[in-house]
């Protein structure tokens, strides 16, 4: 078999570039490539396969054999079963470390392995391919086998059975990128679902434009993180979540509810169709989705808010041993003792050790609780990767083998790797194969029965001969019986479904006693209309309506369900509704008062009905008075009055309902309001307005009046304008409230505003807030006297003046004026702050900010000296000399206001907690070359605004009206009609000459805090 043509590729930039510089080099369709290591230091090599076997810690009862090691497998990085008992494992020798990412003059393959005699080693090994590359994954069913090879899903058909690839590969999918900018969260994950389809994961930092080969990019499917789905009969590809940062392993319970494992922002989800959950960083591609469902998990396997590296290790602790999760398997079998029953098992990386969840019902879904960790690992070497049962009842887990951090960053050791069976005394029952080589009534029987390996072979295609039709009738009896579990009875509806079959009485089993089955049920019922979670490709192909009697039914068990679990099953269902049918079925649920604490429910109802704001607000409007949850009330004012422009009708519905309700629903419609003008200086004011208002400043909540009082000033009143600016004065209320005020009126700009900013200058609670106001105003003498005023701010608030005095030329000529003769240290300017003000392109300003403060060295063997300069600095003895306390003062000024490190800092760039910032190399490649990998979600934007001001950061959010820039000093929401000139850097939002200001010692003193294991206590704490 040849190695599929590069031309079928959808080439993205990354791939433009090294595909064509290693293309002509790889000996294709010769031998195999030799495969080397990489790592830097090459004297190291992981015990043998042998020894690493006796560091397992295993729980009593439980034993360990090496099923297969190098040189017969290794860099496994993906594993699969076939109906014949064997094991399919896809190696990965193509990725490479961080610099490179992927050498494309090796070649990755796929082998099979085959325990003949069961004794726990495998007895054959085959090649099936070793002409891909990028592979990241393998499943085999449905007439071949399946390959993820970012930017492609490959089919290398196999009809035959007799392991040797038909014909070439054929690209199925493509469209997951390989993201230019990054080096991990690559697609992966394939693995048959109950239903049929053929599931998948993405990283967050890959998002990829997904669809058959030839689909127009207008009618591709966006995915930017999540979880996939790829029906091979249809032909049609779904996301079915949208978030989370790099998802490396799912399973199904023995009910069919999917989850799901991730690294760095919480680990465990429930897999909800249509679901957006949170993510380390970015925006959702949905414009409508304004909060995101958090971890399912009541935990974290890493200590947040103290020592990082303390939670990882060999040794058993209470949080489980760091954040990265790779590999899971829900465990559905009988052999092991029935403590481990139903848990959710995950390899934890850093820890060495699997990761034990508890899943609990709890609401709509479902709650993850940290049990007792098992399967602890003291090879240090250990990197598992995948864990899943096998046909003989034991569990298998494929070991990567190799050092350093998940980035490869230390290089790559690709001659190792091991793949071991771990299993439980006592019988073994072990899975007859036999009933897989066709489906028959005697394989439908076992099914019944508690053999997940087998049902699992079911849901690839089984063997390939089966009259399903003729099966049915004995499927249909067992999914009807209320005799048998409810877990016989679901598979027996899947296996019905996925071969064609219609739902058997679904009026009947709507109603059964199981919430289960009528869950699976209402999911069937939709299967087939298209999912909406992005409001993009889906417009021109909008489901169609459920016929009469399928709606009426999922409105009764809207209205009268007990189980929070059918209820989530039918919010996930709106999105795969036409607008008419959400508008009824969301109020329905949204009226069941008992959900508005939910974890899920107010979130999947909003984003189902959430394009009604197009469509037919007065439907939202409908919703919103029937409903009682804080949440959603919010999310109905805020998508309705951001429509004030061009559809006010709906708002006055609404503040006709503000009017009726108590003043708890009062709060969270307003503060919706409020959230929804964001970037509005004046709005149009409602017809209904004054009368409202009028009766909202006798409430008895302070919220509730001053959130009036201030859309009152939005919408023109003069007389709360007044009374605002009273407030602002009033050195007698309190300070808080005086501060609110005064940031309203710097938003809405009243003619004497500069005038009350600077007659606060000298009110030391008020004057930074004064700052921010004062910057409106394109004078030179303003910034000249802020510069000169620059000690009268308190040291924890300079950093924003300094923010301020580099948004505009002349303020920043002010600035470095003043720290010329030592009134402004040169070390309160960060390399943020210096690069905004190169930004101006002013030539002069630019010389006397490199003659001031410092220049920046650009050039890339500038930067690798200064790299190499300061690591021959920065020796061991050096860094143990280092005064933790200082450097972590320091860590505050310079790095805090934009990272996250033990759950304190900023969100601008990443969370520094799970880094690989204890290796110095790592660090000072980072900081002195930001620029080496850039994600999109840290570039740089630069806005001029129409005042003047010139302001970088990351945009955070955007709506019609307003662009959410978040910068060193937080967030600010401008309106896009004050903007003159958007642009999008390519570069870091990390600045190069981050420590140029400072001295020898202190950044001694930075670099040893950053890579010290625990957070270093200062005397106050």
């Amino acid at each position: 078999m040849k190695l599929f043509s590069l031309s079928g590729f959808r080439i993205s930039l990354f791939h433009a570039g090294l595909f064509a510089a290693t293309f002509a080099s790889a000996a294709f369709g010769s031998g195999f490539p030799e495969v080397y290591n990489s790592e830097k230091d090459s004297t190291l090599d992981p015990p043998s396969a042998e020894e690493a076997l006796a560091m397992w810690d295993l729980p009593e009862g439980f034993s360990v054999d090496l099923f297969a090691a190098e040189p017969e497998v290794r860099n496994p990085i993906a594993m699969a079963w076939d109906r014949k008992g064997r094991m399919w494992i896809a190696e990965n020798y193509t990725y490479a470390e961080r610099a490179q990412r992927f050498d494309l003059s090796l070649r990755d393959r796929v082998l099979i392995f085959h325990d003949e005699d069961g004794d726990g080693k495998a007895d054959s090994r085959k090649v099936f391919t070793d002409e891909v590359q990028m592979l990241t994954s393998v499943e085999v069913g449905r007439g071949g086998v399946w390959l993820m090879c970012p930017p492609q899903l490959l089919f290398v058909p196999d009809a035959d059975g007799d392991d040797v690839p038909d014909s070439e590969p054929e690209v199925v999918l493509d469209g997951f990128t390989v993201a230019q900018s990054n080096y991990h969260n690559f697609a992966n994950g394939l693995r048959w679902g109950p239903d049929g389809w053929l599931y998948g994961r993405c990283g967050h930092s890959c998002p990829g434009n997904v669809g058959i080969p030839g689909t127009p990019e207008a009618e591709r499917i966006p995915i930017d993180g999540g979880i996939w789905r790829f029906h091979p009969e249809r032909k049609v590809f779904e996301v079915l979540t949208h978030g989370t940062t790099n998802p490396w392993g799912h399973d199904w319970d023995r009910h069919g509810e999917l989850f799901f494992i991730n690294t760095v922002n919480g680990h465990l989800w429930h897999g909800i169709h249509g679901a957006h959950f949170t993510e380390s960083f970015g925006a959702d591609p949905n414009p409508h989705v304004y909060e995101r469902i958090d971890t399912h998990a009541d935990h974290y396997h890493y200590d947040r808010n103290g020592s990082w590296t303390d939670s990882r290790g060999g040794a058993a602790n209470e949080f489980g041993g760091g954040h990265a999760h790779i590999g899971m398997m829900i465990y559905q079998g009988t052999s092991w003792p029935e403590a481990y029953h139903d848990r959710l098992f995950t390899i934890n990386m850093h820890g060495r050790r699997t990761n034990v969840e508890r899943l609990d019902r709890e609401g709509s879904g479902f709650v993850g609780r940290h049990e007792p960790d098992i399967f602890l690992m003291g090879d240090e070497w250990y990197r598992g990767i995948d864990i899943q049962p096998g046909p003989d009842g034991a569990v298998y887990i494929i070991d990567w083998s190799d050092t350093g951090e998940c980035h490869e960053h230390t290089g790559v050791h690709r001659t190792s790797g091991r793949i071991y069976r771990i299993q439980y005394q006592g019988e073994k029952p072990a899975t007859d194969l036999a009933l897989l080589e066709k489906v028959t009534p005697a394989t439908l029987k076992a099914m019944r029965g508690d053999q997940p390996w087998l049902d699992r072979q079911i849901w690839a295609g089984g063997g390939g001969e089966e009259d399903w039709e003729a099966l049915r009738p004995s499927l249909h009896s067992v999914a009807l019986s209320v005799e048998e579990g409810a877990p016989a009875r679901l598979r027996a509806l899947w296996a019905s479904a996925m071969t064609g079959g219609e739902i058997p009485e679904w009026e009947t089993l709507l109603q059964d006693r199981e919430e289960s089955i009528r869950a699976l049920t209402i999911r069937l019922l939709v299967d087939e209309q298209p999912l909406d979670t992005i409001l993009g490709p889906m417009k021109a192909r909008m489901p169609d309506p459920l016929p009469a009697e399928v709606f009426e039914a999922f409105l009764a068990r809207a209205e009268k369900d007990e189980s929070g679990l059918v209820r989530l099953a039918l919010a996930s269902a709106l999105q795969r509704l036409p607008l008419e049918q959400r508008a009824t079925l969301g109020l329905a649920l949204a009226a069941r008062s008992e959900d508005a604490g939910d974890h899920n429910l107010p979130e999947m109802v909003w984003y189902g009905v959430s394009p009604l704001a197009e469509s037919d607000s007065p439907a939202l409007v409908e919703i919103a008075k029937a409903t009682e949850w804080p949440d959603l009330l919010r999310w109905v004012a805020r998508s309705i009055s951001s429509r004030i422009d061009t559809k006010p009708g709906p708002l006055e519905g609404l503040l006709s309902i503000v009017a009726k309700s108590e003043e708890n629903k009062q709060a969270a419609l307003l503060e919706g309001m409020d959230d929804g003008l964001q970037g509005w200086r004046k709005a149009p004011k409602p017809d209904g307005w004054d009368a409202l208002s009028a009766t909202l400043e006798k409430a008895s909540s302070d919220s509730v009046r001053e959130q009036a009082r201030t859309l009152s000033v939005l919408f023109g009143d003069g007389r709360a304008l007044d009374e605002i600016k009273a407030v602002a004065m009033n050195r007698e209320i309190d300070h808080a409230m005086r501060k609110a005020a005064l940031e309203t009126l710097i938003e809405n700009r009243p003619e004497d505003l500069r005038e009350i900013c600077e007659s606060l200058l000298d009110d030391r609670l008020l004057n930074t807030t004064a700052v921010k106001g004062l910057a409106l105003f394109d004078d030179p003498e303003l910034g000249a006297a802020l510069a000169k005023r620059y000690r009268r701010f308190y040291p924890g608030e300079r950093p924003s003046v300094i923010e301020t005095l580099t948004s505009r030329p002349a303020w920043a000529a002010a600035l470095l004026e003043e720290m010329e003769k030592d009134r402004i240290p040169k070390t309160d300017l960060t390399a943020f702050q210096a690069r905004q003000v190169r930004a101006f392109e002013d030539e002069k300003l630019s010389a006397r900010l490199a003659q001031v403060w410092g220049e920046v060295r650009e050039s890339d063997e500038a930067k690798r000296a200064l790299i190499e300069e300061w690591t021959k600095k920065l020796t061991p003895d050096a860094i143990d000399m280092a005064d933790l306390k200082k450097g972590r003062q320091l860590y505050a000024g310079i790095c805090g206001s934009c990272h996250l490190l033990y759950g304190e800092g900023g969100k601008i760039g990443p969370d520094l907690t799970g880094s690989g910032r204890s290796e110095l190399e790592y660090l000072l490649e980072n900081i002195f070359d930001p620029n080496a990998v850039v994600s999109a979600d840290y570039q740089m934007s630069i806005l001029t605004l129409k005042d003047g001001r010139v302001l970088t950061g990351v945009v955070a959010g955007e709506t019609d009206k307003a662009v959410e820039l978040r910068q060193t000093e937080g967030s600010v929401a401008i309106g896009k009609d004050e903007i003159e000139k958007r642009e999008v850097s390519p570069v870091s939002m990390m600045p190069e000459g981050l420590l140029l200001a400072f001295e020898e010692e202190q950044v001694r003193d930075l670099i040893a805090y950053l890579m010290h294991p625990v957070q270093v206590t200062l005397g106050a704490e």
